[in-house]
């Protein structure tokens, strides 16, 4: 009798183990989502609240509520959206929409995001639970800080 129940308890741990070997799922980076534009910070140190210029300027003329900066991110792609005013009319440019592909080194932390054969890196940082990510330009030293967008319908069921 003994001799079976060894066998049994090998044979049960060796299907535990190999079925705990399974290859998890990497968790999907915190950028993935929508994102909408907190602030500018040029390379030469000055910050623009993107929210106080848009207001600013629609309290002047309403038709340029049009205006916005966004961040859609994916798992292969990031692309940019910018809409900004016409200073010959009394609305809005054609957006000017950027897509890049990304990786993030697993070495560095750092972001590349390329386009073609322009490559850019950040360093990407996250607070407010993830709900503000910073972009970094390791080349310009530009920053960009945005806010994740949040669904309504979600926010209010937390």
């Amino acid at each position: 009798m003994y001799p079976k129940t060894l066998l049994k308890t090998l044979s049960l741990s060796f299907i535990l183990l190999f079925l705990s070997c399974g290859v998890e799922e990497p968790l999907p980076d915190t950028s993935i989502g929508e994102w909408e534009v907190y602030s500018v910070t040029d390379e030469s140190g000055i910050t623009t609240i993107w929210e106080e210029v848009k207001t600013s300027l629609i309290d002047l003329i309403p038709e340029y509520s049009c205006m916005e900066f966004t961040a859609t991110i994916t798992s292969q792609i990031v692309s940019t959206k910018y809409v900004f005013v016409d200073v010959n009319s009394r609305g809005c440019l054609s957006p000017s929409i950027s897509v890049f592909t990304w990786a993030k080194d697993p070495d560095t932390g750092l972001y590349n995001y390329t386009q073609g054969s322009n490559l850019v890196t950040y360093l990407i940082s996250f607070s407010n639970n993830d709900n503000r990510m910073t972009w970094n330009d390791q080349t310009s030293g530009a920053i960009t800080v945005w806010d994740r967008v949040v669904d309504e319908s979600q926010e209010s069921t937390e």
